[in-house]
């Protein structure tokens, strides 16, 4: 596969080789992205939560197209409306909650994940960092079977003050929250480009999951990560704390 830096080096494998670890050593905490990260299921639950927000936008007069637009621009719909004054922060939670009234069913059990997370939240404190609503994100655990695990929390879109990921100040939030004192010791994985080239320029440690672009079917890449999963079930295997299972990956030297 190509790559879009020289240093970048592609694997022909399914998964990290032991060289890839030592770079991720002296991490202290660790933020993993729920939607389409922490799970995967072909997007279905995302098209659930666009159709969702969709239907509500449109009693604020705005279409499902310019919602899913203002999503792509700003990181989140809910930024993108505050933006525009088409809500205000006292509008902001009635939409939090309203859109994230979903069928959940698509997310299913997953207990290799499980076995992953037990041995990841072992090297160090953990969160799942969302720009969703917290809730929504306990859900989505639950429906995974991992909410029993020893997470320190759910940092979402509230505790960010309804910042994206786009914006600095949601990275100063979730250290500020986790006590974290040095980016450079904290590890971020999100699907997100656009999240990994932000948390990249504020200094954290960057891992990008997944391949595919939702909208275009094509290949993602992303020079700012410095290291590509398929999917989150590599990360143990990328830290070095449990055996390859078919992860698989793709890591920057």
């Amino acid at each position: 596969a190509s790559c879009t830096r020289s240093r970048c080096v592609s694997l022909g494998c399914d998964m990290f080789l032991p060289a890839a670890q030592p770079r991720f050593r002296g991490i202290t905490h660790i933020f993993i992205d729920c939607d389409d990260c922490l799970y995967q299921n072909g997007w279905a639950t995302a098209r659930r939560i666009t159709q969702s927000i969709g239907a509500y936008t449109a009693t604020l007069g705005v279409s499902k197209d310019r919602a899913y637009q203002l999503y792509k621009e700003h990181g989140t719909c809910l930024k993108g409306l505050l933006v525009e004054r088409i809500l205000d922060e006292a509008g902001a939670e009635e939409f939090l909650t309203e859109v994230h009234k979903i069928d959940y069913s698509e997310i299913e059990p997953d207990a290799r994940l499980r076995e992953v997370l037990s041995a990841v939240l072992g090297v160090a404190p953990c969160w799942v960092f969302t720009a969703s609503a917290s809730e929504h994100a306990a859900r989505c655990m639950a429906k995974l079977g991992v909410s029993g695990l020893p997470w320190q929390g759910i940092i979402d879109t509230r505790a960010c003050s309804l910042e994206s990921k786009h914006a600095r100040s949601s990275f100063e939030a979730a250290m500020r929250i986790a006590g974290a004192t040095d980016p450079a010791a904290c590890l971020f994985c999100d699907d997100s480009v656009k999240n990994i080239q932000a948390a990249s320029a504020f200094g954290w440690r960057t891992v990008l999951v997944g391949r595919t672009d939702r909208d275009t079917g094509a290949e993602v890449r992303c020079a700012e990560a410095e290291a590509h999963l398929a999917s989150i079930h590599g990360l143990a295997e990328l830290l070095g704390v449990a055996p390859a299972e078919g992860a698989d990956g793709e890591a920057r030297e």
